[in-house]
């Protein structure tokens, strides 16, 4: 991987160089998967499993590089949409119902880097069997 924290002279600021996403030769497959979830966010994600040193974590940098920044609901943790229920947290939900005005601000899409072995269960959540065991219905 090729990335850079390079400091200018007279600055105290770093800045991280990222190799472009048009250099990046090969992976036709994971860069058609990554394209294709920038343009309809509905998909979710994208899971890349790949080897060793081709390229994984290089070709999302490079991509999340390009995107444009996002307005996201301050402070939220999953970065609601202020203006789509599907994508807002509870949180978010219960203070449009409350009439409380909710504070926007921009930010560069953030790029997860998930751990070796997670499973899906990890990753999405799961079902708590013992609340739904205890709730009267």
């Amino acid at each position: 991987m090729i990335l850079v924290n390079a400091t200018f002279e007279g600055s105290t600021k770093t800045c991280r160089i990222v190799f472009p996403l048009t250099a990046i030769v090969g992976q036709e497959e994971m860069k058609l998967d990554l394209l294709l979830n920038v343009i309809d966010s509905k998909i979710g994600g994208v899971m890349i499993m790949r080897d060793r040193s081709t390229g994984k974590s290089t070709t999302i940098l490079a991509l999340a590089d390009l995107l444009s920044e996002i307005k996201v609901v301050a402070d939220d943790p999953v970065n609601s949409d202020q203006n789509d229920p599907n994508f807002m947290s509870e949180r978010v939900r219960q203070q449009l119902r409350k009439n409380i005005p909710l504070q926007v601000v921009s930010k560069k899409v953030t790029m997860v880097d998930l751990p070796l072995g997670a499973t899906e269960d990890r990753v999405c959540g799961s079902i708590n069997i013992e609340k739904t065991l205890s709730q009267k219905v």
